[in-house]
This record gives C-alpha cells, sequence and structure tokens, in this order.
C-alpha cells in the first residue's frame, strides 16, 4: 500500500485539494485512497486514554505525554496502511517563539515510512488573504515576509524527510480560481503511485537509512 504525507501551512489550503481530488476517485476504483488528519488521530488517542476532555485539552498535556500519543497515533495510521492507502494532512513544521520544529520528527518517521510527501502552496498574499476570511479559525496575523519564510522552511525539512525516508517530494501550487487544477494535480500523483506501488522500495530504503 501506499501512504502520503501532505502538509501546507494554514491557509495553504491543504485539506480542500485532498478533499476535492478523493471526489475525482471514482467508486468504481480498485484503488482506496482514505484522508485522515494526524491531530484528529492523535486527539481520538487521548481521548480513548482518558487524558482530555476536548482537543484543546491535547495541547496542555505534558511534553512527553504528547509524544507517547503522537507514537500511538502515528502506529494506528500504519496498521491502516496495511489495508489501504492513507493520505496523512499534517504539519511539515511547527513554528514556536523558539524557532521551527519538525513536525515529523524521526521516531515518527521511521513508524510511518511514507512513500511520498507533497507540499501545498500558494503565495504569501494569497494565504494572508484567506486567513482573514476564514471566521471559523482563530489564527494570529503573520506578515507575508514570515510567511514565505515559513513555506520556506517546509520545503526545507520536506527534503530532510526525504533523504531519512527514501520518499519524493511534490509541491502543488493552490492559487486563488485554481483549485481544480491543483486537485487534478494531486489526483494524477495518487493513480501513479497505486500503479508503480513504490512502497517496498522506500521501504527498504528506509530501514537501511535508519539501520
Amino acid at each position: 500500500m501506499v501512504l502520503i504525507v501532505v502538509t501546507g501551512m494554514p491557509g495553504a489550503g491543504s485539506s480542500t485539494v485532498i478533499e476535492e481530488a478523493l471526489k475525482l476517485k471514482g467508486e468504481e476504483e480498485s484503488i482506496v485512497f482514505k484522508s485522515m488528519n494526524y491531530g484528529d488521530v492523535m486527539y481520538e488517542t487521548a481521548l480513548e486514554n482518558g487524558l482530555v476532555a476536548n482537543r484543546d485539552g491535547l495541547r496542555t498535556l505534558p511534553g512527553e505525554k504528547q509524544r507517547e500519543i503522537q507514537m500511538q497515533a502515528c502506529k494506528k495510521i500504519s496498521k491502516m496502511s496495511e489495508s489501504m492507502n492513507p493520505i496523512v494532512d499534517t504539519h511539515c513544521t511547527v513554528k514556536t517563539p523558539l524557532g521551527y520544529l519538525p513536525g515529523l520528527p524521526e521516531h515518527v518517521l521511521r513508524e510511518l515510512k511514507p512513500d511520498q510527501f507533497v507540499l501545498i502552496e500558494a503565495t504569501a498574499e494569497e494565504i494572508a488573504a484567506r486567513r482573514q476570511k476564514d471566521k471559523t479559525r482563530e489564527r494570529d496575523a503573520e506578515a507575508e515576509r514570515s510567511i514565505e519564510e515559513h513555506q520556506f522552511m517546509n520545503r526545507v525539512m520536506s527534503m530532510a524527510y526525504a533523504c531519512l525516508t527514501g520518499a519524493s517530494v511534490k509541491i502543488i501550487e493552490n492559487h486563488d480560481g485554481a483549485l481544480d487544477k491543483a486537485a487534478e494535480e494531486f489526483f494524477v500523483l495518487m493513480n501513479r503511485l497505486s500503479e508503480s506501488e513504490p512502497q517496498e522500495q522506500n521501504h527498504k530504503i528506509s530501514r537501511e537509512t535508519f539501520s
């Protein structure tokens, strides 16, 4: 099976591109792709462990407990990849007051063994405007220059992930008025991955890298 990791900073539209691409996948297709948000899986795992009462409680857990939940969620997703093709929607990097943190630490990559990384991008101007329009989320204002820096760091980090796993990195641009084009590009990528079945080769590279 194929495991795709999709990332994009808030406002880039990664979740929307995935959703639209999956709509293009007809019911008659034998290849099954399922999208899941890593944060949602972590939240469900924390609930099952009786550690939180709501989503916000996840952020207040001690760092060690968060890492434990992160690994449990990772193992769940890895298990799912035995019977389907997961598309994992997550953060490539996390911006903190101390700088950028990897959204997928080495121990997570070791367990997931992704076959493909996809970065969904837009211009800094587009991302800033989308954030302002999105009334369903409370997000801190961020200068366009800062957005450009964050997207650059995502590219750098994704290539570091690729070096560790042997997976490829694909950048898909999701510009205003061009969602269909971005979804089609992702749809084509899914088909190519499912047809080429690269996972066995990439996982071999991963095991050799991590050994």
